[in-house]
């Protein structure tokens, strides 16, 4: 057990360090992407290997379904409100998703014929 403990303290020092990066250079992205991006070039330089940290994250992704309760929770409380209004959320995120996957489409397309010269149809 005092393994682990170890493992997780690893693991919250660097979302800290991700964290206090953030503030410091008063960065746009979150520490804890921050954090995780320092966790994966340890991991990719072999700095650190991913036994140490192994059984902590074990951990976290065998209670991970706790963090999401209550989610669940306010989704059965909400369950008249989504009845109503349901249909417009689901409609608003599929008109969502379907632009985003076409701006990116025909943004990569133009990108590709400016690069590359040739046309990809």
């Amino acid at each position: 057990m005092p393994k682990v403990i170890i493992q997780i303290l690893i693991l919250c020092l660097l979302f800290e360090a991700g964290r206090w990066i953030e503030k410091f250079f008063h960065l746009p992205i979150p520490g804890s992407i921050i954090g995780m991006l320092i966790l994966f070039s340890l991991l990719i330089s072999g700095i650190m290997k991913e036994r140490l940290l192994l059984e902590g994250a074990n951990f976290f992704l065998k209670y991970f379904s706790f963090y999401f309760l209550p989610l669940s929770v306010s989704a059965v409380v909400l369950g008249p409100f989504l009845l109503q209004y349901g249909w417009k959320l689901i409609l608003i995120l599929c008109v969502s998703v379907l632009a985003g996957f076409a701006a990116t489409s025909l943004w990569v397309r133009a990108y590709m014929k400016v690069k590359e010269g040739g046309s990809y149809d």
